[in-house]
Order: C-alpha cells, then sequence, then structure tokens
C-alpha cells in the first residue's frame, strides 16, 4: 500500500480487511470508497520533494 495519508489528522492508512484504516483516529473506508474519498481529498498521497534518483 502506497503512504495515504487522512487529511483530517495527519494518520496514515493502512491495509485493513477488505479496505483501508488511519492509524490515529480509525476512520475507515471500503476498497470501492477509496477513489471517491481521493478525488474529495478526504485522504492524500504526500508528495516528496527533492533531486530525482533517476539512473540511466
Amino acid at each position: 500500500m502506497s503512504e495515504l495519508t487522512h487529511k483530517v489528522d495527519g494518520g496514515f492508512m493502512e491495509k485493513w480487511g477488505k479496505g483501508i484504516k488511519c492509524q490515529k483516529c480509525g476512520y475507515f473506508l471500503h476498497q470501492k470508497e477509496i477513489t471517491m474519498a481521493y478525488l474529495k481529498g478526504s485522504i492524500t498521497l504526500p508528495f516528496r520533494s527533492g533531486p530525482s534518483k533517476m539512473s540511466l
């Protein structure tokens, strides 16, 4: 699972049964609700800044 975070409290979302759950507050999303929650802004995918590390 990628590092999805719950926007309300900044807790990381972890795989839990048939969905994901916030480690801090227990906010739970079923697998079919993840995309809609991401589009609404309830959960976010943190972007890492810094130099890219791509080698050719």
